[in-house]
């Protein structure tokens, strides 16, 4: 991946976890649930909003780019086992969301590219 498509990447993820966290903080504020604290609501609300869709994102994107490379006879073997392969790409991207975030800043920062 280049340098474009990670910062690409990173901000299309950044802006999907602000999106999620605003969306899913204002509607947890109707009836704040932890502690009864309209603040911790929000903020724990919007961490799990965010975090979900761009974890959500992130993995498509990942899964996207990982079955472009591979051959058909592989596309074939993963459309025919499918709740297998839905699994996989769910726990894997998921797993792999907050260290391949830490790991896009560092080569962005440093600047090297790998294809």
């Amino acid at each position: 991946m280049n340098r474009k498509s990670r910062i690409e990447y990173l901000a299309v993820t950044a802006s999907t976890f602000i999106s999620g966290f605003i969306i899913y903080g204002l509607v947890s504020t109707i009836q704040p649930l932890a502690d009864n604290s309209v603040i911790k609501t929000f903020l724990l609300f919007g961490c799990m909003g965010g975090f979900g869709f761009s974890m959500f994102l992130s993995t498509i994107i990942l899964a996207v780019r990982f079955f472009l490379k591979k051959n058909l006879k592989l596309k074939i073997f993963a459309a025919f086992l499918w709740p297998i392969t839905l699994g996989c790409i769910f726990y894997v991207g998921i797993l792999s969301y907050i260290p391949y975030q830490i790991y896009n800043i560092v080569k962005i920062i440093r600047g090297k590219t790998d294809e």
